[in-house]
């Protein structure tokens, strides 16, 4: 005499909730891929599956599928399967871990090296976080405008480039453009015919106004050797007038030259304050002898005549040389 249980198909055991105690066999167990008996606890629909942890999987020719979305787990944090075949995988949230080997593309190429960690794929969207290596190919704005052109090696159409702070500020920061060798040149041109390239210093403050001594830009040369870095040469512009200069050594940059706004240039004058004429030499200034008169000479002009090749004063080398004069019709000893 048999014992006969409750049993049904897969699809008539999920729509009953077993007794407490109440065994069901499911009859296409094979092709549904669950457990061929499940036993009711009063309150799980379709009970639960009996030896569920031994049960063997193999030749199932249905799907696997949850009784409810995103909410079953294959698997936990501490017990893991061991390895998992499929041919396809589609994660529509995270994937979260570490993914080991090459991952490749629907055709068959390798877009992740993962002996060299090199990505050869194109990448739509964000890139958060550093990219060590090499980047290959043009890169263009959110317009659609080309910003690099990998093929050629050229940047274009910039509108800025901002340095940003980085361990130092002011004038310590130092941000650096390289050439290989010393006949190698950084040129500014323009890309249209018969126009000229523009290089502008600007300074800008949001409160108040940029005094008339304050510098708005600045050339720097500076000298790396044995003994340092070292800063040697000026030519700073302010809004009344230009500056150049070199560190001597002694005199720090106390000797200069400058072009003040008003056309008046002075050598070794009081910086900042204004010139006191047109040309103010705080020091001396050396004319070298000439032994011909200087061609088209102009009312004013001031030559030193060598007293004997050119005598314009007929001095006779006496005093041998001396200044000359220009008063328009002739040359008239100084001296």
């Amino acid at each position: 005499m048999a014992l006969q249980l409750r049993r049904g198909t897969n699809a008539e055991r999920g729509a009953i909730t077993p007794a407490l105690g109440e065994l069901v066999y499911v009859t296409d167990y094979t092709t549904a891929g669950v457990a061929p008996l499940f036993v009711g606890d009063g309150a799980t629909v379709g009970g639960s599956p009996v030896g569920a942890s031994s049960l063997t999987f193999t030749g199932i020719a249905g799907n696997v599928t949850p009784d409810t979305d995103s909410t079953r787990d294959l698997g936990t944090n501490t017990e893991r399967w061991a390895n998992a075949y499929v041919d396809d995988i589609t994660v529509t949230n995270l994937v979260t871990g570490t993914v080991k080997g090459d991952v490749q593309n629907a055709a068959g190429q390798v877009v992740f090296d993962a002996a060299s960690g090199s990505i050869t794929a194109n990448i739509t969207g964000s890139v958060s976080g550093s990219v060590v290596g090499h980047v290959v190919g043009s890169v263009f704005g959110d317009d659609s405008t080309q910003l690099v052109d990998g093929a050629n090696a050229n940047i274009s159409n910039i509108n800025n480039v901002n340095f940003n702070a980085g361990p130092n500020t002011g004038l310590n920061e130092v941000y650096q453009i390289n050439v290989d060798t010393a006949t190698n040149l950084v040129r500014i041109g323009h890309a249209t015919d018969d126009e000229f390239p523009r290089v502008a210093f600007i300074r800008q403050k949001a409160a108040g106004a940029i005094g008339d001594t304050d510098a708005v830009g600045r050339l720097q040369f500076t000298k790396v050797d044995t003994n340092g870095e070292t800063f040697f040469g000026l030519v700073s512009v302010t809004p009344n007038q230009m500056f150049f200069s070199i560190d001597d050594g002694v005199h720090g940059f106390a000797k200069f030259f400058k072009f003040y706004k008003t056309g008046k240039f002075a050598i070794n004058g009081s910086s900042p304050n204004e010139p006191d004429a047109e040309l103010d030499v705080d020091g001396v200034a050396k004319l070298s002898p000439q032994t011909n008169a200087p061609s088209n000479p102009v009312t004013g002009m001031i030559a030193v005549a060598d007293g004997s090749t050119w005598d314009p004063a007929a001095k006779g080398g006496t005093p041998n040389p001396y200044p000359a004069f220009y008063d328009g019709t002739a040359w008239v000893a100084m001296a």
